[in-house]
């Protein structure tokens, strides 16, 4: 009977293992997990890179949504006409710095002082230093990566004036969207385009955005006194060539200009221009502007090769009707991929463009007279050419002493200005730390 039972149970459990079996069986069975451990050497497992774009496709990055999107902001009222050394233009140099490293672009302000002006309604008296935003691409060359292209725009206006505007008894707001709003966002597109070419850039590129142009070019002109590129062993010989973009935004509602088209600065320029006004359907009737005026000067005076991209004048200039409404955001889109395909050409050339020697001539700073001889030149009565009243820097060396304006008179290294016939002298501030 013992021995029964024994078997039995032995029998039972047998039978229960069976049944427990058969149910486990029937579960799922748990998730394999494999830790994946680097290769013996030490490497990893290669990621996929992207493929980097081309330059069709960095062309056609350059878009008038994104002109549209960044102009509005940056001529908006909250900015107050971005006034070198008040708060708008601050806050305009955050916006810039901030797209460039967006972009993937390394970025330094560099900061020079200027005299407080236009403190506007609420009578700010802003700071006596104002600042450049620079962002850049090394070139990849190992022998041409030593040679600088800037490209550039000035992002100050002249805040709610009345100093430089020319609608002297509006205390308004002067936001300055084609000038040099325009300029800014078609730079901010260029800088963009380039980031997506950043491995096969040969020259280094450096783009710049200049304040205090308003006040006489004063940014530009201190770069090329004081400049920070190449890194290490900075010198202003060591840059080839500058594209300047400023009042870009009237494409068909007023003249189109490239400057040295011909050749005057550099023939090598002047060939590229010519190529890119056979492809741009816009660009057939580009002339030439032998003058100054804007930041390219600062360049052009170092016997450096320039061009100038400007789509002409407009009776809202330096006054507070120059507002985004008027602005052909499409036409900005042209010139943009026109300046960067520009400024693509003269990264990417077996040699850098040679300076035209022979047809130097000193460049006038004051881009005021320019404007008015422009308007004068193109027969524009309707335009108020009286902007004499702007105040003027001057410049102390001997080239910036020659071709004074008319009714302005210097006074030791101050300017005069008859035509007031006040007896007032306009600028008391030595331009020395320049």
């Amino acid at each position: 009977m013992r021995k029964f039972l024994i078997m039995m149970l032995t029998v039972s459990t047998l039978m229960l293992t069976v049944i427990a079996y058969n149910e486990l069986s029937k579960q799922p069975e748990p998730p394999t997990i494999i830790v994946e451990r680097p290769p013996v050497d030490g490497g990893m497992s290669p990621i996929p890179v992207p493929k980097e774009a081309t330059v069709e496709q960095a062309v056609a990055s350059i878009t008038e949504k994104e002109l549209t999107e960044q102009l509005t902001y940056l001529a908006s009222d909250e900015l107050e006409g971005r006034m070198s050394g008040k708060r708008g233009n601050v806050v305009a140099a955050e916006y810039i710095k901030k797209k460039f490293h967006d972009f993937g672009l390394p970025t330094m302000y560099h900061k020079f002082p200027i005299e407080r002006r236009n403190p506007g309604p609420k009578n700010e008296t802003g700071d006596d230093f104002t600042q450049n935003i620079y962002a850049w691409i090394e070139g990849n060359d190992p022998v041409l990566k030593d040679e600088i292209v800037v490209i550039g725009a000035h992002m100050d206006h002249i805040g709610y004036g009345p100093s430089m505007s020319r609608a002297q008894n509006r205390r308004e707001v002067h936001n300055g969207a084609d000038d040099n709003g325009s300029g800014t966002v078609g730079l901010l597109e260029i800088a963009q385009a380039f980031s997506m070419l950043k491995s096969q850039v040969k020259r280094t590129v450096v783009f710049q955005a200049y304040s205090a142009e308003e006040m006489g070019l004063i940014g530009s002109r201190f770069y090329c006194n004081n400049p920070t590129f190449p890194q290490g062993s900075p010198s202003i010989q060591k840059h080839v060539a500058m594209v300047n973009l400023d009042m870009v935004g009237y494409l068909g509602k007023g003249e189109y200009f490239v400057n040295w088209s011909a050749g005057e600065s550099s023939i090598d320029i002047g060939k590229y221009v010519e190529e890119l006004n056979g492809k741009y359907s816009f660009a057939k009737q580009i002339t030439s502007r032998g003058s100054g005026g804007s930041d390219h000067a600062s360049f052009y005076n170092k016997r450096i090769p320039v061009a100038f991209l400007h789509t002409g004048l407009h009776p809202y200039y330096h006054t507070p009707d120059d507002d985004v409404d008027k602005i052909n955001f499409a036409g900005i889109e042209k010139v943009a991929r026109y300046g960067f395909e520009l400024g693509w050409k003269i990264c990417q050339a077996e040699k850098k463009p040679t300076f035209n020697h022979a047809a130097f001539k000193v460049m006038n700073y004051d881009h005021d007279q320019l404007h008015i001889r422009t308007m004068r030149k193109s027969g524009k009565k309707n335009m108020d050419t009286d902007i004499s009243r702007h105040r003027r820097y001057y410049l102390e060396n001997q080239e910036a002493s020659r071709g004074l304006p008319k009714g302005i008179r210097k006074i030791g290294i101050r300017y005069f200005n008859e035509r007031n016939n006040t007896g007032r002298r306009n600028d008391r501030k030595s331009m020395k730390s320049l």
